[in-house]
């Protein structure tokens, strides 16, 4: 069974060509037909752009990156299918010490990496003293650095984390600086994936290149070019149980469009829908298609040190300016929910009782007159990637309206990353996501005003920072909660750093023999899935 949505047939054609050479077979066949009694061999087919430079989760910070590494390497904890974290190579939640600073961990015996080696503490110590090493080139090392000797490793007065002691192969502990909450939920993140001492070293800067990569996770890579298809195959020795899955092919498309045209085809199984080609899809695949909420929010992203910008009135006309409900409706095709404030409605401190941000054309073009620009006022220099093109359009006819001009440039993801990185950057969208329901992952590295200078917001409260300061060591959920319920009301009203426009909804595409496939967040996990192979011969 076959649907499809009209497209140029030379189009489908040369999709459906790209992949004949490398093409595997799910079972013997003769005369195309799968052999009778034959064993259907599992295989999922997943279509992704690709993920950049390297696997190395260390090294990485993006989500299609960690698509992959996660199904090869692990972390101590996790976050499974519905956001709840739970344990993968420890016997247990760690314990805490009566200080708050200092953890107990106990690894499981018997767990082994894909090339023989058991896990021992010495791999966890290892892992954590080369994301401090200035050399790696860690990028997400802020999320640990309060473990004690993290800032001196990092500049380079260290070569061993003085905090990170170990007992024997299985036990060991981790003593931080203060007390932080959210510690645990970031060593279930895949910036905390556990890497082999002894292949991770041999490797070098190869490690997460190609198929360097080894972990104790339920898959290992067979084969992968970076470009066209990585081939992971199931872990048979792998420590969580049965693996379901024999193979997944994991495919890269440089576009949406030749990515979906191959779901169509029925060259992928499962695949990501973007919110602008959802409307497109409904009809013909609506069957096919999950929605899920992930735990960010899309955002209008200002520089206070931008001249215009500087003034508060400018930043509030902007959100006046927006008519945050039709943008859902028309642009989004309803994939998402106008925003009311900055925190995510599944983030402890969004602030449930604040309506919408009111769209006021006539008090856009008065606070912009208050602000000194009676006339209009351009702001040029913005840029933005081609992933929010069509929403930058929508906005900028909005405030167009009030009278505000904003000029950007289309850009890749690199000029995009480095014109953020220079501080200067006067203004871009961007969907800013947590890992896992904790407001200190999504509010902290983007508006606290040390980080904020690397994102081009520059943001600098002295109040905003002494609440998420505060927020970091408080362990009462409730009393953490206020907390930066205060913050982002300060932030995302009083001061309104940014402007928030909604929360996004994302769907994926998958076929109807696909079974278990469920996305908590933002990353896609596929431990769980399986596929009904004799289902998918007849598709």
């Amino acid at each position: 069974m076959k649907r499809t949505l009209t497209f140029a047939l030379a189009l489908v054609l040369a999709t459906s060509a790209a992949w004949a050479n490398g093409a595997k077979e799910a079972a013997p066949k003769a005369n195309g037909a799968a052999v009778a009694g034959t064993p259907q061999k599992k295989v999922l087919a997943f279509g992704q752009a690709t993920y950049g430079e390297t696997l190395d989760m260390q090294i990485s910070t993006g989500s299609l990156a960690a698509s992959i590494a996660d199904e090869v390497t692990e972390s101590l904890l996790r976050f499974d299918d519905d956001n709840n974290e739970e344990v993968v190579l420890l016997t247990d939640f760690p314990t805490l010490s009566e200080d708050g600073k200092t953890y107990a961990f106990e690894l499981k015996q018997g767990v082994y990496f894909t090339d023989g080696t058991e896990l021992h503490s010495s791999d966890v110590k290892f892992t954590f003293e080369r994301m401090f090493t200035p050399s790696t080139g860690a990028k997400s090392y802020s999320y640990f650095n309060m473990i004690v000797g993290a800032k001196d490793m990092l500049a380079g007065k260290a070569t061993e984390l003085a905090g990170f002691q170990i007992q024997d192969d299985y036990h060991f502990t981790i003593t931080l600086e203060y007390p932080f909450a959210p510690f645990l939920e970031n060593i279930g993140t895949s910036y905390a994936d556990i890497f082999p001492e002894k292949a991770c070293k041999a490797a070098g800067k190869s490690w997460g290149v190609d198929t360097n990569l080894i972990g104790t996770g339920p898959y290992k890579i067979q084969s992968n070019d970076g470009n066209t298809v990585c081939v992971l195959v199931k872990n048979e020795n792998y420590h969580g149980g049965q693996v379901n899955l024999d193979e997944i092919d994991i495919k890269f498309y440089s576009d949406n469009t030749t990515k979906l045209l191959a779901y169509e085809n029925g060259d992928i199984d499962v695949t990501d829908l973007s919110a602008a080609l959802l409307g497109q899809y409904k009809d013909a695949y609506g069957d096919q298609i999950t929605s899920y909420h992930p735990l960010g929010t899309t955002f209008l992203s200002l520089n206070l040190d931008n001249e215009v910008l500087s003034n508060l009135k400018v930043r509030q006309a902007l959100s006046y300016a927006v008519d945050r409900q039709e943008l859902v409706r028309y642009v989004l095709d309803g994939a998402g929910t106008p925003a009311n404030t900055y925190l995510n409605p599944a983030i402890p401190g969004h602030d449930d009782s604040l309506p919408v941000y009111e769209f006021n054309i006539e008090k856009a073009k008065s606070l912009l007159a208050e602000a000194g620009y009676p006339d209009g006022v351009t702001i040029s220099g913005g840029k933005v990637r081609q992933s929010e093109s069509a929403l930058a359009e929508a906005v900028q006819g909005y405030v167009a309206r009030a009278g505000i001009n904003l000029v950007y440039d289309v850009v890749d993801n690199a000029t995009w990353n480095q014109a953020r990185a220079s501080q200067s950057l006067p203004f871009t969208f961007i969907t800013w996501n947590a890992l896992y329901a904790d407001a200190d992952f999504q509010v902290y590295n983007y508006f606290y005003s040390t980080y904020s200078k690397g994102k081009s917001v520059n943001y600098k409260n002295p109040q905003f920072d002494a609440l998420m300061d505060q927020a970091r060591v408080v362990s009462d959920p409730a009393k953490r909660a206020e907390l930066y319920r205060q913050a982002d009301q300060l932030m995302s009203h009083t001061d309104q750093v940014c402007v928030p426009l909604y929360y996004p909804q994302s769907q994926f595409l998958a076929r109807p023999y696909v079974k278990n496939m469920k996305v908590g967040n933002l990353i896609y996990h596929l431990w769980n899935v399986d596929v009904d192979a004799d289902a998918k011969a007849k598709f």
